[in-house]
C-alpha cells in the first residue's frame, strides 16, 4: 500500500530562478574558460613552448595546488555562492577537484 505522507518540496519558484540564473553563469564561464585555455595551448604549442602531451600529464605542484584550491573554494561561493535570500554553502569539500588520469 503506498505512503499517503506528502512528498518534500525541495525548490520554490524562486528557487528555480536563481538555479537557471547560477546555471547559466557556469555555461558561460566554462566557455570562455574553455575557449582561452585552447587558444593559449594552441599558441605554446605552435612556438615550441610546450609539448601537448606533456602539458596534460603535468600535475601541479605544492604552491600551485593551494593557489587553485583558494582559487576554486572562491569560484564556487561566486557561482553558487549566496543566493538571494543568503544561505550559505553547507560544504565545500563536496565539490572537491578530481585528480587528472
Amino acid at each position: 500500500m503506498p505512503s499517503k505522507r506528502k512528498q518534500p518540496t525541495y525548490l520554490q519558484a524562486e528557487d528555480l530562478d536563481t538555479l537557471a540564473r547560477q546555471n547559466i553563469q557556469l555555461m558561460a564561464e566554462l566557455w570562455i574558460v574553455k575557449d582561452r585555455l585552447a587558444m593559449l595551448e594552441d599558441m605554446l604549442a605552435k612556438q615550441g613552448l610546450i609539448d601537448r602531451a606533456t602539458f596534460e600529464a603535468t600535475e601541479p605542484d605544492e604552491a600551485l595546488s593551494a593557489e587553485l584550491e583558494a582559487d576554486r573554494v572562491a569560484y564556487i561561493k561566486r557561482i553558487v555562492g549566496l543566493s538571494a535570500d543568503q544561505r550559505t554553502i553547507p560544504n565545500l569539500q563536496s565539490v572537491a577537484p578530481q585528480k587528472r588520469g
